[in-house]
């Protein structure tokens, strides 16, 4: 993915999911090499969409929207938008689409089990397949999490 595709990628949101994505991505580099550092790796992968969640709610109540089901959703997509800035910033020279959701797929799983280029590269296939293959594979290497990491996994890989 080249800077161009990049920021058409980008076009596809609302100027605000994309602000508070930012912030969000931007708020959880910072959180991770602060006050987070301890915490253990498997909360750290959910750390973008609480964000994403807050801040998406925080900007509703500031501005009176209703609704906070469409406040939670923008949160999961803004915490989805900043698991991709992340991924892409981390591999903007890797070049293509496949090796960016292999990566994402890597980063999303790496507090359950370091998986090798080839299983990324098969899971993030299986997303974009089979739903009952991809939830086998996702077991196999997050074990019970898998039910929970589905959707975040599913709803990330589909932004790319």
């Amino acid at each position: 993915m080249d800077a161009i595709e990049f920021f058409s990628f980008l076009r596809q949101f609302n100027a605000d999911t994309v602000l508070i994505g930012a912030a969000v991505w931007g708020l959880t580099l910072l959180l991770k090499k602060t006050v987070l550092k301890k915490l253990p790796k498997k909360l750290l992968t959910f750390v973008p969409f609480a964000l994403g969640i807050a801040l998406s709610a925080a900007v509703a109540a500031i501005f009176g929207a209703e609704g906070w089901e469409q406040a939670v959703a923008q949160g999961v997509t803004c915490g989805s938008l900043a698991t991709v800035i992340h991924v892409v910033c981390r591999q903007f020279s890797a070049g293509s689409r496949a090796d960016a959701k292999a990566a994402c797929v890597q980063a999303m799983l790496l507090p359950y089990r370091a998986l090798s280029d080839e299983e990324a590269a098969e899971l993030a296939q299986a997303m974009d397949g089979d739903e009952a293959e991809a939830t086998e594979r996702l077991a196999g290497y997050a074990g019970e999490a898998a039910a929970a990491l589905y959707p975040l996994l599913k709803r990330t890989l589909g932004l790319l």
